[in-house]
C-alpha cells in the first residue's frame, strides 16, 4: 500500500527535477579590472596625484623648516647654558618646549590622519573614484556582466585575459 502512495510522488518529484534542470539556465558573465592600473594610467588621476605631491612637499618643507629652527634653538641653549642666568635659561627652555609643541600640532593639523592633506586628498580623489566606479557599472550593464571583480584587491586568484576589461575602462576615462 505504501509503495502505491510513494510511487506517484516519486514520479512527480522526478518530473519536477527534470523540468527544473532542463530549463535553459542563463550563464553568468564575469569580468575583471585592475583598479591600480586604471589609476596609474588615468590622466586625471595622475594630475591630481601631482597636485597632492606638491601640497605634500610644501607641508614637508614647512615642517622641516620648523624642525631646523627648533634644533637651532636647542643648540643656542646648549652653547650658552653656562652664560645664561637660570631665569633666561628657563625662558629659552620654555621657548624650545613651545616650539616642539607647535611642530607636533603642525604635523597633526597638516599631515595627520584627519589633517588638511588627508582632507584635500579625499576631496580630489573621491570624485575620480566615483567616476571610475560609475563607468565600470555602466559597462557592466551594457555588456551584461553579472560580476566585475577587482584583480588589484588580491581576491582574484586566476582569470583569463579575455575577461579583463581594464583597457576599455582606461580608454573611456581618458577620452572623455
Amino acid at each position: 500500500m505504501k509503495e502505491v502512495i510513494v510511487r506517484p510522488y516519486m514520479s512527480l518529484l522526478t518530473v519536477v527535477l527534470v523540468a527544473v534542470f532542463a530549463l535553459p539556465l542563463k550563464a553568468q558573465k564575469f569580468a575583471y579590472v585592475e583598479s591600480q592600473r586604471i589609476l596609474n594610467e588615468y590622466q586625471e588621476y595622475q594630475d591630481v596625484q601631482k597636485q597632492l605631491e606638491q601640497l605634500r612637499s610644501k607641508y614637508d618643507a614647512e615642517y622641516q623648516q620648523m624642525v631646523k629652527e627648533y634644533n637651532a634653538l636647542l643648540e643656542e641653549i646648549d652653547s650658552q647654558s653656562l652664560l645664561l642666568s637660570p631665569e633666561k635659561k628657563q625662558q629659552k627652555m620654555q621657548a624650545a618646549q613651545d616650539k616642539a609643541m607647535q611642530i607636533e600640532q603642525y604635523k597633526y593639523e597638516k599631515l595627520g590622519p584627519e589633517g588638511e592633506f588627508y582632507k584635500k586628498s579625499m576631496e580630489l580623489t573621491r570624485p575620480i573614484i566615483d567616476k571610475i566606479n560609475k563607468l565600470i557599472a555602466k559597462i557592466g550593464e551594457e555588456e551584461g556582466y553579472d560580476f566585475i571583480f577587482d584583480a588589484s584587491s588580491g581576491a582574484l586568484v586566476h582569470a583569463l585575459p579575455k575577461y579583463d576589461i581594464t583597457d576599455r575602462i582606461i580608454e573611456e576615462l581618458n577620452k572623455g
